[in-house]
């Protein structure tokens, strides 16, 4: 799962500063597809989107606060916690995440799950009281698909594949790789760590009920927060927020 930030896809500047949302008026998250088969992909299809919707709506900026191609990268619109232009009359009230794609076939399982990581992350900023909604649910549209709007309003589950086909001798060693790094080298905030031990530990943190944001790959204040809530929960670990290797073999029960 790769994250792409608003200066990593060379954003334009808003018109005028993006508004700020009260959290104490934000209900839920608004999930919405592109409607668009076989369309560009990637930082192409997200500035296409921007120019859209500066240049001919007349917008401050892309219309989303979150995006969502088929290879599961999420990419940062306007970003956390400041009102959308996606949904009429409930921009002031949610954020808003969509799927570059046509919501009527069947998604890729990467892109769900990052559609997943997504609302489980915004759900981690207004405590996880937010309702889910199509984008049907509160306009006339069919945004965002059927298909895509059927797995949202059955749960939003996670796909996980066929059990049968599952590679768990290859998931251990691939762990116990990534324990070997952390022994070698902790992960911190103040490491400035990233990568993909990162991103599997922010993943894992996620599952296990904490809060550390998008699983980026990148060790920031909220994922030393959430590593610092486990390491006190266990009672026996230092709950100074950096995953050295006890933290590690608690973290996935080795």
């Amino acid at each position: 799962m790769k994250f792409v930030d608003r200066v990593e896809w060379r954003a334009r500047p808003p018109r005028s500063r993006f508004r700020p949302l009260v959290s104490q008026r934000v209900q839920g998250i608004v999930v919405h597809h592109s409607g668009v088969r076989n369309g560009p992909s990637g930082v192409s299809a997200v500035r296409s989107f921007e120019r859209y919707h500066m240049d001919t709506k007349g917008w401050d900026g892309i219309a989303y606060n979150w995006l969502v191609d088929a290879s599961g990268t999420i990419f940062e619109g306007r970003g956390a916690k400041v009102r959308a232009a996606a949904t009429k009359d409930w921009n002031s009230k949610s954020e808003s995440v969509c799927f570059i794609g046509w919501g009527f076939e069947p998604v890729s399982d990467a892109a769900l799950v990052s559609i997943k990581a997504v609302i489980d992350d915004v759900q981690s900023r207004y405590g996880g009281k937010l309702w889910v909604k199509g984008h049907r649910d509160l306009s006339a549209s069919t945004c965002p698909g059927d298909w895509l709007y059927d797995w949202l309003t059955s749960g939003a589950e996670e796909p996980v594949g066929d059990p049968s086909k599952i590679d768990y001798e290859s998931i251990v060693a691939y762990l116990r790789a990534l324990e070997g790094e952390v022994r070698g080298k902790p992960l911190s905030r103040l490491r400035r760590s990233r990568g993909e031990a990162v991103r599997v530990a922010q993943r894992h943190l996620s599952a296990r009920g904490y809060a550390p944001g998008v699983a980026d790959g990148i060790y920031g204040r909220r994922t030393a927060a959430a590593v610092s809530k486990f390491q006190s929960d266990q009672g026996w670990l230092k709950a100074n927020g950096v995953i050295d290797w006890q933290t590690w073999s608690a973290l996935f029960g080795a």
